[in-house]
């Protein structure tokens, strides 16, 4: 899927990113912009009460409708939810700063942890001592450290199994384009495309590996086989870096999963939190009495969206509806993501 999506782009996105509303007619069904809120069958009591909040409000600015648009950027299967949540808010209060992104987009930060990855596991692979790897001294000294560390002492088919996996994250495509404005950074560079610049060959060398590590394992190679990240998961998935660790502490003790590495508490228990914030969304735009239990959340999304008007409690249930549904149906409620990736991807080509 990403290669027929994505292509390199070499150049750099200053304040201004792609705009939003290239995509409100993906957004707007109608009288309502509630074509991404719709999911399964019958009456839908909350999307009633969403109607009857936007009945109230007349004409909408641009700016309300870019807002409209920035909620359905809210995907609780991205690694940067729930802060995501945060900046929404942020944005549904007045902030000026709306950049944003979506599923196959990442930040630089991202992509920088995905580059130290991928430089690790050719240091080790070539025996290269940590510290010597690219990116150490530069920020990549906790990834690659962690990569070695699951390693371990190496072995000629765990030298295959990690230069076979090396290849396969280098390909994953990486953007870091954005939509909307960004207040924070002066500029974005959208280069790199990927964790690595590959020789043309190295399809011949993966496929080398591939046949080599099936010989060797027989049917245990499956496993050691899947694709990096998983085949279903671009980079910006909340799992995407867990299932490399999977993978590659895997590796290192030539068992699959047999030395599970600890989860990244930032990126678990997500039913838990999502719960908290949904019960402080509601809230907001019901109206309602102190029901959710982390009073401190409540608060400071509150205090992000400002004080309620018809306008914001409108945008907030739409935040709230579209992530209840994620929560429901299993799935990002934007039907027509591949179509704001194709925009996104027009919209850059002009440039």
């Amino acid at each position: 899927m990403e290669g027929t999506l994505l292509s390199p782009h070499s150049i750099q996105l200053g304040r201004q990113g792609i705009p939003l509303s290239l995509i409100s007619h993906l957004v707007k069904s109608g009288k309502f912009y509630d074509v991404n809120l719709r999911q399964g069958f019958g009456s839908d009591p909350d999307l009633a009460a969403i109607h009857e909040l936007e009945s109230s409000l007349g004409t909408l600015s641009h700016e309300d409708v870019e807002r409209r648009i920035a909620a359905d950027f809210c995907c609780i299967w991205r690694y940067d939810y729930p802060g995501r949540v945060h900046e929404i808010c942020s944005i549904i209060g007045g902030s000026s700063h709306t950049a944003l992104r979506l599923h196959y987009q990442v930040s630089p930060g991202r992509r920088q942890e995905l580059i130290d990855y991928a430089e690790a596991l050719k240091g080790w692979v070539h025996d290269a001592a940590p510290q010597d790897v690219d990116g150490y001294g530069k920020g990549g000294k906790h990834t690659i450290d962690k990569v070695y560390a699951f390693l371990g002492e190496k072995t000629p088919l765990k030298a295959l199994l990690a230069e076979r996996t090396y290849y396969g994250l280098s390909r994953r495509s990486l953007n870091c384009s954005f939509w909307g404005i960004n207040e924070k950074e002066p500029r974005t560079c959208l280069a790199p495309f990927a964790p690595q610049q590959l020789p043309h060959e190295w399809q011949e060398r993966m496929a080398y590996l591939e046949n080599e590590i099936h010989r060797q394992m027989g049917r245990a190679a499956r496993d050691f086989l899947c694709d990096v990240g998983g085949s279903s998961e671009p980079a910006c998935h909340f799992k995407f870096v867990r299932r490399i660790d999977i993978l590659v502490s895997s590796i290192g003790c030539m068992q699959w999963r047999g030395n599970l590495p600890p989860k990244d508490g930032a990126v678990s228990g997500r039913r838990r939190i999502t719960a908290s914030y949904l019960a402080a969304l509601e809230q907001y735009w019901r109206g309602t009495p102190a029901d959710a239990d982390d009073q401190d959340l409540a608060v400071r999304l509150s205090a992000l969206l400002g004080s309620p008007t018809d306008c914001k409690r409108w945008l907030a249930a739409c935040l709230w509806k579209n992530i209840k549904n994620q929560t429901l149906y299993q799935a990002y409620p934007m039907r027509h993501w591949v179509d704001f990736v194709r925009i996104g991807e027009d919209y850059i080509d002009r440039l």
